[in-house]
């Protein structure tokens, strides 16, 4: 099950870890610059207090909009994953909290993730999809291929990039867009140009997903 809440403490740090973050050609610290061009180092802490006080309303109005439509959806989220995975995920709990900033990090140990506040409401929900997504795919590799990938980096390089592009292959399966209604794109272009190869091996694979992985890591690493 997937549960949102709100965590102003999160976001302060949160704030500490991406104001001058950039990874794979996005520049996180640029986007929380756009949306709060005062906030800084020496004031972040008041800055967030304030301004929870002040948007409390529309916070708490997008929390309860957000949670409505996951417990609406996430039945046929967790059944098509089932088909992929040919394991179950819905038993298990996952967290989620509203963010002030448009970052969107996962914390893959605690299973935990953000959802940007301002994102529209589908918007929103396909970010906690995808976050969720990739706790699956980590723990199924895992669980499963350890051989493949337990000297990898879930945070940078290809196992990073293959989780990724994963995300967005799977996302986009008309079985959930058929709900989600909300396409996936490449969020990082630096990985633009290898997703159609890395596409191509899903498509190939035939649901292997042993042979997707390894395939696609190859390629991934060169």
């Amino acid at each position: 099950m997937i549960k949102i809440i709100l965590d102003k403490a999160l976001d302060k740090e949160v704030y500490l870890d991406f104001f001058d973050y950039k990874i794979g050609g996005m520049d996180f610290g640029g986007l929380i610059k756009r949306d709060h061009p005062t906030i800084n180092k020496e004031n972040h802490e008041e800055y967030i207090n304030k301004f929870y006080k002040e948007n409390e309303e529309e916070l708490g109005e997008k929390l309860v909009e957000l949670n409505s439509s996951i417990e609406e959806t996430q039945e046929i989220f967790f059944k098509v994953l089932e088909k992929i995975f040919d394991y179950d995920f819905s038993n298990k709990d996952y967290g989620g909290a509203l963010s002030i900033f448009d970052c969107n990090p996962r914390y893959l140990e605690e299973e935990t993730f953000q959802v940007y506040y301002k994102r529209g409401p589908l918007n929103k929900r396909k970010v906690a999809y995808h976050e969720v997504l990739h706790f699956i795919f980590f723990g199924y590799c895992d669980n499963n291929l350890s051989d493949l990938v337990s000297d990898l980096d879930k945070n940078n390089g290809p196992y990073w990039a293959l989780s990724e592009i994963f995300n967005v292959i799977v996302l986009n399966l008309v079985e959930l867009q058929d709900f989600l209604k909300d396409p996936e794109g490449m969020f990082y272009p630096d990985l633009k140009k290898v997703y159609p190869e890395v596409e191509e091996i899903w498509k190939n694979s035939n649901g292997n997903i042993r042979e997707f992985v390894e395939k696609s890591l190859e390629v991934l690493k060169k």
